[in-house]
């Protein structure tokens, strides 16, 4: 049945009318106005994934010319991240081995920042082969599950998973591998996409600590916050300082975003993002490595999801609309129906600010 009005109950017929009416005075209320989303969130939380998605979703994603586009920072992620490993190998005192495998890491420890810029020169399927038989190598393995210690793209496995498709010749990327490589925001990228006849424009601001100043540029007439956390990386360290974990560097992000002036009358909506990798993580390494004071089942996903959640919306002091989604950046289904599921509470907000 629908609501109530002074007249009684209105039949279906009537509320489906009523809706009609509500949804065409938002229209026309929202047709000239620019709903403004801002992605903020700490570095490789995964939001230069979701703003791809935006595209994917609302563009009818990457074409073929596009996607060759990324074809040389895919392969430069791969190539850098094989030389992470082979850091690590030293560092972890576990080395490489099979002594081929060695000489094959000594020739990718000769490539240089300047050579990584102009990968199509040095890129062949004979290198590409040379890394696939590197990544197999058991020293390699072993410091690849202690990966939590050094460095490391979340991508590197499916990069390597995918090696000999990426090294032929004539490879193009796909758009899961668009989603998948990485490449450093840096100030701020924006994006505009059209939904329901509404206008929405989507700013992508660099998460590594010295580009948060720029955040401020952004922060004018803001219709809702996505912030971005990184569910997986409770037991990793910062790039900045290869210190502070990633979840509280997020955490203390979070509680100034959460509680500053700016968003008073702004929504926030909270992605707990890389649930994937989570799900994986939290099998083998205790989330009390992060968290001492938690106590549910050591190995258990959601009592985990669960206690992350809480520790992020407890922060929020001014009892602000905060709304949490738990997210895979990755997967353009799962981020398609979590964008439908909050796209009414950003309209209601972008109608109140009419």
């Amino acid at each position: 049945m629908g609501g109530k009005s002074c007249f009684g109950v209105l039949s279906n017929r009537d509320a489906y009318n009523s809706r009609k009416i509500d949804d065409a005075l938002r229209d026309e209320n929202l047709s000239n106005k620019e709903i403004k989303l801002l992605l903020l969130g700490a570095g490789e939380s995964g939001k230069s994934t979701l703003f791809k998605q935006m595209k994917i979703i609302h563009h009818n994603g990457y074409t073929p010319d596009e996607c060759l586009g990324y074809r040389d920072i895919i392969r430069s992620n791969i190539l850098q991240s094989m030389k992470s490993l082979i850091l690590a190998t030293y560092k972890l005192d576990t080395p490489i081995e099979s002594a081929e495998n060695r000489a094959h890491s000594a020739k990718i420890n000769e490539y240089d920042q300047e050579a990584m810029l102009h990968i199509t020169k040095i890129w062949t399927e004979e290198l590409g082969k040379n890394l696939e038989e590197l990544w197999n190598d058991e020293g390699i393995q072993k410091v690849y599950r202690q990966r939590s210690k050094f460095q490391l793209l979340d991508s590197t496995e499916y990069f390597f998973a995918n090696i000999k498709r990426i090294s032929k010749s004539e490879y193009v990327p796909n758009e899961q591998d668009v989603l998948r490589c990485r490449v450093k925001t840096t100030g701020i990228v924006e994006s505009e996409f059209d939904f329901n006849n509404i206008k929405f424009k989507l700013f992508d601001v660099g998460g590594q600590r010295n580009e948060r100043k720029k955040w401020i540029h952004c922060f004018d007439n803001v219709t809702a916050v996505l912030f971005v956390t990184s569910l997986s990386e409770y037991d990793q360290k910062c790039y900045e300082d290869d210190q502070t974990l990633r979840m509280k560097e997020s955490l203390v992000l979070f509680d100034e975003i959460a509680n500053s002036h700016y968003f008073s009358d702004t929504p926030i909506i909270l992605f707990c993002n890389k649930e994937d990798l989570f799900k994986e993580k939290i099998k083998t390494i205790p989330l009390t490595v992060c968290f001492e004071d938690y106590r549910g089942p050591e190995n258990d996903f959601d009592s985990a999801v669960n206690f992350v959640k809480q520790k992020f919306l407890s922060l929020n002091k001014e009892e602000r609309e905060v709304y949490s989604h738990v997210t895979c950046a990755t997967d353009t289904r799962n981020i398609k129906k979590v964008f439908d599921d909050i796209k009414e509470i950003i309209i209601k907000n972008a109608l109140n600010q009419v």
